[in-house]
């Protein structure tokens, strides 16, 4: 195991597999306790702790929207809730920096993104077993989750699901669809062949299914897309053949089952997660600098998530939190995409792909569910390291700030003409 994501290793394993929530010898173990100091010592240890505090344009508009978190907490009379969610993302911004400060070359970067998929294939297993279980329970013992009656159309007539922070189906899945793209990147010819043979027949199909038996239907688009953009990847595409592209593949999607296709369900989860969605809406509307305030969500609805990263965000925190939001995940693509261009390495172009479709595959997934977790800011990490070995560090140009104004009015819009739409 190499020294540099050793601490990657230990906080993925707490995080993704959580043997301390379940697992009798190490039950209620303080891991954060562990893994953090441990993570400084190796860092300190490789001389590399200065790099910590050495921050580029991503790192700001993190911290910037951590700041404007804390103002739009303290302008609404703060909340406990609130309080709680600025912890963990003082917390997360920590662990962001860390990572970054950790993976320092290309290999290294190969190796963290081993580990994603070393617990993904993990939970795979977990998954697989508990689907097929005889008394209906997982690793921890878990049950299945609901499921709608129009699932059984599509074979599904039971949902696995985690412990932890993964307790849904929907939360389950991301960790499945976060590792695909390494696993498609694997595929290719920048690989042996041994590796491509066992991605083929064993990893790919094997996350395939684990997606399949979440019944998560964002986490199925989320899984379709990220092919789709593999695939597309592999052929030098015209902008006009992007569009036919796309358009062939809403016409594909169109012929899915109900349970895939349809905005309203018998169990009225679609009805629910709508329903929030323009709450959130009218929280922006009501007070569009500060939102009703981080965490506050759940006292202006009685539901704690909004089921949408985005609108959540923009309806405790305002547009300026929206558009810190998209501020950082657009910096994280633009400076995969940076290096991707410099790259002459065949393997880290493909490894920089796979992190670029990570990071859409999460946006597309955050559409369905609220995702800011611990896994989001790894990937940011994954994103963010690439400055270590780059020409230069990806910024906001004037133009950027049109396209994430103009995605932002597309995100907004699209949201509100569909709430609107809808009844």
């Amino acid at each position: 195991m190499n020294f540099a994501v050793l601490p990657l290793w230990l906080f993925l394993t707490a995080l993704m597999i959580a043997p301390q929530l379940w697992f009798g010898p190490v039950l209620d173990l303080r891991v954060d306790y562990l893994v953090y100091p441990l993570w400084l010592a190796v860092l300190t240890a490789r001389g590399r702790l200065p790099e910590v505090f050495r921050f580029t344009a991503l790192d700001w508009a993190l911290a910037a929207q951590l700041g404007w978190f804390l103002l739009s907490h303290v302008v609404n009379g703060g909340s406990d809730i609130g309080a709680a969610q600025l912890s963990d993302y003082a917390k997360w911004f920590l662990l962001y920096r860390l990572l970054v400060a950790s993976i320092d070359t290309p290999q290294n970067l190969q190796r963290a993104a081993l580990v994603f998929v070393a617990m993904a294939l993990v939970l795979t297993v977990e998954g697989v077993q508990h689907k097929l279980s005889d008394q209906g329970l997982g690793w921890a013992h878990q049950p299945f989750a609901w499921t709608d009656p129009s699932a059984a159309a599509i074979g599904l007539d039971s949902r696995t699901r985690w412990v932890g922070i993964f307790d849904g189906p929907g939360v389950f899945c991301v960790i499945y669809t976060v590792a695909l793209p390494f696993a498609l990147a694997s595929l290719t010819r920048a690989y042996s062949m041994g590796v491509r043979l066992f991605a083929f027949t064993a990893v790919v199909p094997g996350l395939l299914l684990a997606i399949y038996y979440t019944g998560s239907r964002g986490g199925m688009l989320t899984a379709l897309a990220i092919t789709g953009g593999f695939v597309a990847s592999r052929f030098k595409l015209s902008l006009k053949k992007l569009v036919l592209f796309a358009v062939l593949g809403v016409a594909v999607l169109g012929l899915a089952p109900s349970y895939l296709t349809s905005t309203k369900d018998e169990s009225h989860s679609a009805q629910n997660r709508v329903t929030v969605w323009a709450n959130g809406l009218t929280m922006a509307g009501n007070n569009p600098l500060f939102g009703v305030g981080k965490g506050n969500f759940k006292l202006h609805t009685g539901t704690l998530i909004a089921h949408n990263s985005g609108l959540e965000i923009l309806g405790e925190t305002g547009f300026p939190g929206l558009f810190l939001w998209f501020a950082v995940l657009y910096l994280a693509v633009k400076q995969v995409a940076e290096r991707w261009f410099q790259a002459t390495d065949q393997r880290e172009r493909e490894l920089l792909l796979a992190i670029g479709l990570s990071l859409i595959g999460y946006f597309i997934s955050s559409l369905f569910v609220t995702l800011e977790y611990e896994t989001y800011y790894c990937l940011l990490a994954m994103a963010g390291c690439v400055r270590n070995w780059s020409e230069r560090s990806a910024s906001l140009t004037r133009r950027d700030l049109f396209i994430l104004l103009g995605l932002m009015a597309l995100f907004v819009g699209g949201f509100r003409a569909f709430v609107m739409s809808y009844w």
